[in-house]
């Protein structure tokens, strides 16, 4: 019997070895955030002024906003959001969802902000 349990302990040990292995191999690795998907040309809309406003993320992540630059250094970058910090230590935070950019969040005006991408769509349906 001891060469038989000897035998089932060696299985056992190769099975749970290999076993462990091969767990480790289908687990999926983290997705790479690219920073290109934050990559465009954005607008939205002032809720206090109702002003129609252009936001741009280039793809060494310089933010401009209505063609003014603004002094921002990257903070996060996830999937879900890429955050900035602003020469006074506010945070500009960008919010997306799988496809893109959805919204963004200023610390400095404590206020959300939907984002669209800017297209080149006329602003009249009826244009041609």
């Amino acid at each position: 019997m001891k060469g038989r349990d000897i035998a089932l302990f060696g299985i056992s040990l190769v099975a749970g070895l290999t076993g462990g292995f091969s767990l480790r191999k289908k687990k999926d690795p983290q997705p790479s955030t690219s920073p290109l998907f934050y990559v465009g040309t954005w607008q939205f809309i002032d809720p206090h002024n109702q002003r129609r406003h252009r936001l741009e993320i280039s793809p060494n992540l310089d933010v401009q906003i209505d063609d003014h630059q603004l002094q921002v250094r990257v903070q996060d970058l996830n999937e879900q959001q890429l955050t900035f910090q602003d020469k006074f230590g506010y945070h500009l935070t960008i919010h997306a969802n799988e496809r893109q950019p959805i919204s963004f969040f200023d610390e400095a005006d404590d206020c959300t902000y939907a984002m669209q991408p800017l297209t080149a769509k006329p602003d009249h349906p009826n244009e041609n």
